[in-house]
């Protein structure tokens, strides 16, 4: 191949990437888990969880847990780029969690043929939150906390069993977008301007495994 053809493939190659991202670009990378084996970073959670062949992870949920499956990663963030990789083996679906403390700040859903982004129901997380720092006599936050979860955006999406997807996710201010090949979600909220300090991966199905790899998680820049 000439020279010229490879920078044209180059050229077309960061065309896409960039295209990958629609309200910011990538900026210093904060996080990143090739799921090469069970670490200690990887040992909050619940459900079945191992590692295949040394290569990535999969996860289901167990009846006794009456929970989905997940991993919590601790990282403190704010504006960030979310990216991984899933596979499903039929019809469990997976999710990616945005946490302060024990608060679900929002999350994004992905089934085999639906893709959807919600802010979630903070009110009961926040009533913990305050039991536990009332115990260990730390100021207690305030505020009126939502109580419900609010749809942000769904669309169809089409997948294939046993096939790797790419989900990217970029969360700036307060706007959330979600994105898998073609399909994009988003939507804004005001909670979203939260500051983060977990998120979760999880996989929700009792009989079928859900697949992780290629996980990271850049500084969103504005464009």
């Amino acid at each position: 191949m000439s020279k010229l053809a490879i920078l044209i493939c180059l050229l077309f190659s960061i065309n896409l990437t960039a295209q990958d991202l629609v309200i910011s670009k990538k900026g210093k990378l904060l996080y990143e888990e090739n799921f090469e084996a069970l670490t200690k970073r990887l040992k909050v959670g619940m459900g079945q969880w191992q590692i295949v062949d040394g290569k990535h992870i999969k996860g289901k949920q167990l009846k006794k847990d009456k929970h989905t499956a997940f991993r919590k990663m601790f990282l403190d963030h704010q504006d960030v780029i979310y990216q991984f990789d899933v596979k499903f083996e039929g019809k469990a679906y997976a999710k990616l969690l945005i946490n302060y403390d024990l608060v679900h700040i929002a999350n994004c859903l992905i089934k085999t043929d639906q893709l959807v982004i919600t802010k979630l129901n903070e009110y009961k997380k926040r009533m913990m939150m305050a039991t536990k720092a009332k115990k260990q006599g730390k100021p207690i936050e305030e505020g009126q906390w939502q109580k419900k979860n609010i749809l942000l955006d769904q669309k169809p999406l089409s997948t294939e069993k046993n096939k790797w997807y790419t989900v990217t996710i970029e969360l700036v201010n307060d706007e959330l977008v979600a994105t898998i090949g073609d399909v994009t979600v988003r939507g804004k909220h005001p909670g979203l301007k939260e500051r983060k300090t977990n998120f979760g991966i999880q996989a929700a199905g009792l009989d079928e495994y859900v697949h992780f790899d290629n996980l990271k998680i850049w500084e969103a820049l504005v464009k």
